[in-house]
């Protein structure tokens, strides 16, 4: 134990000595100051930190206060540590002074030192604009886009990083200027209109713009823009359905530089270009197309015209036309010029039927309205049918097949004409009759045969040069039992054979048959007596009508009227009897019992018992 003792203190004793001998931790290259100067943009070291007296062991390390836009890191390539300032700083101007603590510290002795690094901002050196003001010229014709016409010179004590600026007097001027200080165009100087421009030059090193400086640009052989002489500012009117070509307005230009001018133009709406266009060398705005108001929408009615006049150089000058267009009354019109109908004779305003005229009006807005010169025919004003204006009958002689009527259809005010053919055929509208219902003649069984007994002819409203006009005979003899009698295509009654087999003293009918060519027909009764005794000439043949009781027709119903006249006198008779006899026996109590017995005759008639031959008088 005694031994250890001694072993641990002349340890100590060796550390006291040894340390007693050697140097502080120190900051050798502090404390000192730094110029900075106010326009530094870059990261930059300001100062490395050397320090000595690092004991035995230690490992040294260095920091700094916090301090805006500074800071310390370990200097590239080495293992001392620098303060530094930012890139980009902000806030560090002249005349201010920034105090740096740096404090080394070294471990694991844990001696520490510090000192002060002071950075003194010093002031920055504008930059110099060295050939400006100037003065140049530039020819527009000559002067295209990115032609360089002039390049600023500028310089930089302190070798800033120099930046140019540029701004035009008038404004928007052609021009743009590069890092090298090249001012370039940026479009071609040919058909500016702006005689010059004042190029205010500014340069800059980040920390102080210099300018401007004014570089005077005149620009020669400028172009002038042409100018629209008579521009219109009220609306124009276009009917509508004028004649493709027809001229709406002319414009006129003119220009100072002489030279080709261009004219153009846009519409709205867009199809506004579809009726009308520009002649581009005279500027004579005209319709391009047809125009139909109807067909138009409401937009579509009224065009805007952008007219634009341009020269060589390519400038121009503008204007606005409105062209109203105007709705005209357009004639209706018949789709056909002829129309035909057939259609039978007729009475008066019997339907022909309806040609289905169709005709149109463009306007939607107008009534049409249908009319004919024709009197034979009469035409509904709204539909067109056709109806007879009078009967028109096939058989009246002179009477034609065709009618040909001139139609009109009217807009009130515009007409168009066609031309309507009525075929009108001729029809069996007349059926052949008889003279008389019936016919008697008196002749000889011994007439000839040949011999004519009388006329029996027919008639028919049908004309007799048609079929329907021409009539046949035809005799029905069943009951003479033989085919003795015919009838001429004239309509005599004629014997056909012998008649000898015929009665004396007899009586026969026959009926006659009347046909037409359309088969309608008429009969009439004929009745031939043959008398008792006969004349010694065949020729007195008697052609007479028939007398009332010769008529058998006649006989039966007369003879049906006179039973029912026998019959009412019987009753007539009858009831005078029946009652006539018992009136003054019930005369006096008549009245008396007058009130009963309407009474009971009432009741049995509600009852349905009454009687009419009932005998009021028996005693009750």
């Amino acid at each position: 134990m005694f031994k250890q003792g001694i072993c641990f203190v002349f340890i100590i004793f060796f550390f006291a000595v040894y340390y007693s001998d050697a140097q502080p931790l120190a900051i050798t290259s502090l404390p000192t100051a730094y110029d900075l100067p106010e326009d530094t943009i870059a990261e930059t070291l300001l100062h490395t930190v050397v320090y000595s007296g690092v004991t035995a062991g230690d490992t040294v390390t260095c920091s700094m206060n916090t301090v805006a836009n500074f800071f310390m890191k370990i200097v590239s390539g080495s293992t001392n540590y620098g303060v530094y300032v930012n890139a980009n700083p902000t806030g560090l101007t002249y005349p201010n002074r920034y105090d740096i603590t740096v404090t080394c510290t070294g471990a694991p002795s844990g001696s520490t030192v510090s000192q002060i690094l002071q950075v003194h901002m010093t002031k920055n050196t504008p930059p110099t604009i060295n050939n400006v003001p100037a003065s140049i010229s530039v020819d527009s014709t000559t002067t295209g886009s990115g032609v360089t016409i002039f390049t600023i010179s500028a310089s930089d004590t302190e070798g800033d990083q120099l930046y140019f600026e540029i701004i035009c007097d008038p404004t928007g001027c052609p021009f743009e200027v590069f890092a090298s200080g090249a001012i370039l165009t940026t479009a071609s100087l040919e058909g500016t209109t702006v005689g010059g421009y004042d190029i205010n030059v500014y340069v800059n090193d980040s920390r102080t713009k210099v300018g401007p400086k004014v570089l005077s640009v005149t620009i020669t052989n400028v172009n002038s823009a042409p100018t629209i002489t008579n521009k219109l500012t009220t609306p124009v009117s276009v009917s509508e359905n004028v004649a493709v070509g027809t001229t709406v307005r002319q414009y006129t230009a003119t220009d100072v530089n002489g030279g080709t001018l261009t004219y153009s133009a846009t519409y709205n709406p867009t199809s506004g270009g579809t009726y009308f266009s520009i002649l581009s060398t005279s500027g004579v705005v005209q319709t391009a197309s047809s125009i139909n108001y109807e067909t138009l929408t409401v937009a579509e009615r009224t065009v805007l015209i952008t007219v634009t006049v341009r020269d060589t150089g390519a400038l121009s000058d503008t204007t606005t036309l409105t062209v109203s267009i105007i709705d005209q009354n357009e004639a209706p019109a018949f789709p056909k010029t002829t129309y035909t109908l057939v259609t039978d004779e007729a009475g008066a305003g019997a339907s022909i039927g309806n040609p289905n005229f169709q005709a149109t009006d463009p306007d939607a807005s107008s009534t049409i309205t249908y009319s004919t010169t024709c009197t034979e025919v009469t035409i509904d004003s709204s539909t067109g049918a056709a109806s007879f204006t009078s009967a028109y009958d096939m058989d009246v002689a002179g009477t034609t097949g065709s009618i040909t009527c001139p139609i009109t259809v009217s807009d009130g005010a515009l007409t168009d004409t066609a031309t309507l053919t009525v075929t009108v055929n001729n029809i069996n509208d007349n059926t052949p009759t008889f003279g008389q219902a019936s016919y008697t003649f008196t002749t000889a069984n011994t007439a000839a045969v040949g011999t004519t007994l009388g006329s029996v002819a027919a008639t028919d409203g049908d004309l007799s040069t048609s079929s329907f006009g021409t009539i046949t005979y035809e005799l029905n003899q069943l009951t003479l039992g033989g085919d003795y009698f015919g009838i001429t295509t004239t309509g005599n009654l004629y014997v056909k054979a012998a008649i000898t087999s015929l009665s004396l003293g007899a009586t026969y009918t026959m009926t006659a048959t009347a046909r037409d060519g359309g088969l309608l027909s008429d009969t009439a009764d004929i009745t031939i007596i043959i008398p008792s005794t006969t004349t010694t000439t065949a020729a007195t043949t008697t052609d007479r009508s028939k007398t009332f009781f010769e008529d058998p027709r006649n006989i039966a119903w007369f003879t049906a009227a006179m039973v029912v006249l026998a019959l009412t006198i019987g009753l007539i008779l009858y009831m005078c009897i029946r009652y006539g006899f018992h009136f003054k026996k019930y005369q006096k109590t008549y009245r008396s019992r007058r009130v009963d017995q309407d009474r009971e005759r009432l009741g049995e008639f509600v009852e349905g018992k009454w009687k009419p031959w009932k005998v009021w008088d028996k005693p009750r």
